[in-house]
């Protein structure tokens, strides 16, 4: 199981998507990772943003959007932030980074998630449906 966190900031109207450039690769996915031991997706979600970008969430932060079902189970959620600045990406994400495997955080306008090239590709579908609501 994987656990997933869209951040959005409703003042800007702009969500913290990661860009990832991996083997030549050039894509966008929202922030998580998988599970570790018997952790539930809330738990997967906290952990993995605090890990990934030091942004520490509650479980009330967090609403579930949407699962979707593919090689494994991927639980999305969505997170409300007023945070503007970017964070830089830390743990092992950041050890993992090299000319080769960049992971860069990065907040981009809600109106430009279409022109995206988001991974899995029914994410960015149920995400705007979800935010166009």
């Amino acid at each position: 199981m994987r656990a997933r966190v869209v951040i959005y900031n409703c003042q800007t109207q702009a969500l913290l998507l990661i860009h990832r450039l991996k083997d030549g690769r050039d894509y966008w996915v929202v922030p998580g990772g998988g599970a570790k031991d018997q952790e539930t997706p809330v738990q997967t979600a906290i952990r993995e943003v605090r890990e990934e970008l030091q942004i520490v969430l509650t479980p009330k932060d967090l609403h579930q959007l949407f699962v979707l079902q593919e090689q494994e189970r991927e639980v999305f959620f969505c997170a409300q932030s007023v945070q503007a600045t970017t964070p830089k990406i830390s743990g092992e994400e950041k050890e993992r980074s090299n000319s080769a495997n960049s992971y860069l955080p990065t907040w981009v306008k809600f109106s430009k998630l279409s022109q995206l090239n988001l991974m899995p590709p029914q994410a960015k579908l149920k995400i705007n449906e979800y935010l166009k609501n």
